[in-house]
């Protein structure tokens, strides 16, 4: 997986935006955009918004690149709370696992009997 930084720069690269294109769109200095594709620096939540929208992905490819949940799950919130439950203890996220198993395996059952 790339860094928060490489995924900046390479989708920047993608939409043909040069550094002071971009910098000027989101906002910020160039040296700060600079500072962010090295990893030096993070930017604020707002200034992230700003690249995902200019670049036209969501937040969470911006900071994860491709190969992350969202390609399947079509729900953002769905999508966000999974995200959120990731930083739980794993002792609370095998109780959310154990929630979603039996939410889930109910409504299997209520569809066996009105089938």
């Amino acid at each position: 997986m790339n860094s928060f930084g490489d995924n900046i720069k390479e989708l920047r690269m993608k939409k043909g935006f040069s550094q002071e294109v971009f910098a000027k769109e989101i906002g910020v200095h160039v040296t700060n955009l600079s500072k962010y594709e090295r990893n030096l620096s993070n930017p604020s939540f707002e200034i992230a918004q700003k690249m995902a929208a200019v670049l036209e992905v969501s937040l969470d490819t911006l900071a994860y690149g491709n190969d992350k949940a969202s390609s399947t799950i079509q729900d953002n919130e769905l999508l966000h709370l999974f995200n959120k439950s990731q930083k739980l203890s794993k002792e609370q996220q095998n109780t959310v696992k154990d929630l979603l198993s039996a939410f889930l395996f109910k409504s299997n059952i209520q569809q066996q009997l009105t089938s």
